[in-house]
């Protein structure tokens, strides 16, 4: 993320994306504590009918990165990342362009964006934690 918020602050730099623009690129995801995941159940057990029957948090391993550990190649690493945070995340920071643009403009923000994360993480080689959440609901007899 901060690569990202670096390559964007370029581009702002470079009038590609305007202050304006900046400031409405926000990617809404953040990592829940188990408490957090479970506190709509923390009454009775149950919330709208449905009860936990399982709740994991796990992380994954990083494949770009143990293939980075084997074969030392930093610009396949640099590009499976630039390639996951632009499938991910730069649609959504694309969508804060303004409205009247068209697709190109947006298509050519999110390359300039891919470019600019290869450029990095190359330089900069370090592994991606990925954690996946798991609940298993079933739905509860209503009372």
């Amino acid at each position: 993320m901060d690569h990202a918020n670096a390559v964007v602050e370029e581009m702002v730099g470079e009038g590609a994306v305007s202050q304006n623009e900046r400031a409405r690129m926000v990617i809404g995801a953040w990592p829940r504590r188990r408490r957090d995941l479970l506190a709509p159940f923390a009454r009775g057990g149950k919330f709208m009918e449905l009860k936990v029957e399982h709740c994991e948090t796990n992380s994954l391993p990083d494949v770009a990165w143990a293939n980075y550990q084997r074969d030392g190649d930093k610009d396949a690493l640099a590009s499976a990342h630039a390639l996951f945070f632009r499938t991910v995340f730069a649609p959504t920071l694309a969508g804060a362009l303004a409205p009247s643009d068209e697709t190109e403009r947006r298509r050519a923000f999110i390359d300039r964006l891919e470019i600019g994360l290869k450029q990095r993480l190359s330089d900069r080689p370090q592994p991606i934690d990925s954690l996946v959440e798991t609940i298993v609901l079933a739905k509860s007899d209503a009372e």
